[in-house]
């Protein structure tokens, strides 16, 4: 049997080397990944099959996900951007999974949320995991940690023989996706983290429902938070439209009380930030805020610092500032946000709040599977700041994720 496996392995390699050769590293390593998905699926359930049940049918939000029966055997399609690429694979689940590991905190984050995270044999690093039960857990060593990116222990994995391994890609050196596939493990690439909606994330949920066995439950917590999440969302329906009606720019000069937001931090010179089809700016329009760059059709912007400190004087709140916990920090790595509106007023909200026992950040594991929460703190924060706090809503909670940095 071993020697089999060898045997298939040098196939495989023999393949490689010769894509490698007539397509180029990138693309050959593409054309590996799928025969790798073809050789491993090839004794359970061939791909041919796959193809020949059609297509699966769309979810109500999410973008990157499909979900449904695939000739009798249930099917999960997702879709991930990398680079200029678009990866697009299929899992079939033939029972109910009880060993997987778990490589993101964005997927731990959906098996806590449906009570299933003793499922989980392993994750990457456990000093980032919010949850204090499973940090315990992988502190004890009940749960294994197999490192990810170039520190990933590919023995580790070996020994384990999980029954699949989520993982992610972003098209930079921290991937890891090519070495699992090297295994022979089965593998997912969930992109979550790439849909633009808070509820197109959320939906995700129905995945991991899928993977074990509880569809039912998935399917209610997600209809339940659709649910509370359209009823916070500036008095009309998420994603559609405003309350008041018209773009955030329109709102704004027509003197609406619409805070004015700022997101994001300069590095070297140059200000990161979510476009206008982003999930934060999408949450910010949701949660009665005006995003600066609102209009932009970009995920991701890069902008000169110059430009954003031309706006300074417009900025009412200032989310995100990057990885900085500080009004101090954010000084030191940037004098000139001094001169922003918001830094001035004391109106700057960072998202680590909550931190897990080995100040793993809970923003990145919870925050995606409560958007109707995580959309209620930010309304809240848009309704202190807006008509000097006269519209702000009671404030009958204690904020989870956001704070403000010059409080302590």
């Amino acid at each position: 049997m071993r020697s089999k496996k060898i045997h298939k392995m040098l196939k495989i390699n023999t393949l490689h080397t010769f894509f490698r050769s007539v397509l180029g590293a990138r693309t050959g390593l593409f054309a590996l990944a799928i025969l790798l998905l073809m050789s491993c699926s090839a004794e359970k359930t061939p791909e041919k099959a796959a193809q020949s049940c059609g297509e699966l049918p769309p979810l109500e939000y999410a973008k990157n996900l499909k979900i449904g029966d695939s000739c009798g055997v249930q099917m999960a399609e997702f879709r991930s951007t990398v680079g200029r690429d678009t990866l697009i694979r299929r899992f079939r689940r033939a029972a109910p999974l009880s060993k997987v590991v778990a490589l993101s905190s964005a997927q731990i984050g959906y098996m806590l949320r449906l009570g299933e995270q003793g499922r989980i044999v392993a994750v990457g690093d456990g000093k980032y995991i919010a949850d204090s039960a499973l940090y315990q857990n992988v502190a004890a060593g009940a749960v294994a940690q197999v490192g990810s990116g170039p520190t990933l222990s590919l023995e580790k994995l070996m020994e384990l023989q999980p029954q699949l391994v989520m993982s992610f890609a972003t098209g930079g050196g921290q991937d890891d996706y090519e070495r699992i596939e090297a295994l022979g493990l089965p593998l997912m690439l969930t992109s979550e983290w790439q849909e633009e909606h808070p509820l197109a994330k959320a939906e995700w949920i129905k995945l991991y429902g899928m993977l074990f066995g509880m569809e039912s439950r998935a399917d209610s917590v997600f209809e339940q938070i659709k649910k509370n999440y359209v009823a916070i969302a500036n008095g009309g329906v998420a994603g559609v439209s405003p309350a008041r009606g018209g773009s955030e720019q329109q709102r704004a000069s027509e003197g609406d009380s619409c805070p004015r937001v700022l997101v994001g931090m300069s590095y070297g010179g140059t200000w990161y930030a979510p476009g206008g089809n982003s999930y934060t700016a999408q949450l910010i329009k949701d949660a009665g805020g005006c995003y600066l760059w609102a209009d932009t059709e970009e995920r991701e912007l890069r902008l000169p610092l110059e430009q954003v400190i031309a706006l300074a004087d417009s900025a009412d709140i200032w989310i995100n500032p990057g990885m900085f916990s500080t009004a101090n920090e954010v000084l030191a790595a940037e004098p000139r946000a001094a001169r922003i509106k918001a830094f001035q007023e004391k109106r700057v909200y960072q998202n680590d709040n909550r931190k897990g026992p080995g100040g793993g950040n809970d923003f990145y594991e919870s925050a995606v599977t409560y958007p109707e929460e995580l959309l209620k703190e930010m309304s809240q924060i848009f309704g202190q700041n807006a008509d000097n706090g006269k519209n702000a809503p009671p404030d009958t909670a204690q904020p989870r994720w956001y704070r403000n940095i010059f409080n302590f």
